[in-house]
């Protein structure tokens, strides 16, 4: 399973429940809409969120105007950290993938919490380290083939269910409902290619699925076609 490596987190809070409960105290607390805008690319990062549920979209745009999802954040983890701490504007954009709750605290106070709280600081280490490389690993995707990288989305995006189950060779279903325009965006490819694509995964017996509902037949099956170029 090491191709999904950047799944396995745990709440960042966790182990450090009073840096959360201060976080909770002097954040402001959202509740957005699907599809609702976070930031947008050059905004100023002036604050970093914590997400209690929901699911948020990190992207760009390229000089063709064309979407690219560098990756998804769930439940319990915290984003837009980098710019807080060099005090830039933001590199990417953020957006709601579902209805989510947010804490959004801005950079005076989280500083402030860096320097109340050694192990808040060394949390924010850690995740960092993991962000590059996992970003490293999102530029080799790139230059494999649609399959693959849908493949790889697909299992991410079902990951939360997966860990719940008793064992990933039985069928999972996504629990979000996504247009194949947004899949296509998330992977930088087009809604026919991707279409094409899942249907090539129903021929293979590893999907099934009506509308933008898509079940997982069996995901162990679908990682080690990754994991080993067969798709």
């Amino acid at each position: 399973m090491d191709t999904f490596w950047h799944l396995e987190k745990e709440d960042f809070f966790k182990g450090i429940d009073e840096a959360k409960s201060a976080f909770l105290k002097n954040a402001q607390r959202l509740e957005l809409s699907k599809n609702e805008m976070v930031f947008l690319e050059g905004d100023a990062g002036d604050s970093c969120f914590y997400i209690e549920s929901g699911l948020i979209r990190i992207f760009c745009m390229d000089r063709a105007g064309k979407e690219m999802t560098f990756s998804l954040r769930m439940k319990g983890e915290i984003f837009g950290i980098s710019e807080v701490l060099n005090n830039s504007p933001r590199k990417a954009s953020a957006q709601t993938a579902s209805a989510s709750v947010l804490y959004a605290i801005n950079r005076q106070d989280f500083e402030s919490m860096l320097q109340e709280h050694y192990p808040l600081a060394r949390s924010v280490i850690t995740l960092l380290g993991r962000r590059l490389r996992q970003m490293g690993d999102l530029v080799r995707r790139q230059n494999s083939d649609v399959a693959n990288r849908l493949a790889s989305l697909l299992i991410s995006l079902a990951y939360e269910t997966l860990r719940t189950t008793e064992g990933w060779n039985k069928p999972c279903e996504i629990p979000l409902s996504i247009p194949q325009e947004q899949l296509a965006s998330m992977v930088g490819s087009t809604q026919p290619t991707v279409s094409a694509t899942l249907q090539q995964f129903r021929n293979a017996g590893l999907i099934v699925g009506a509308g933008r509902r898509i079940v997982l037949l069996n995901p162990i099956e679908m990682i080690y076609r990754l994991d080993h170029n067969l798709l």
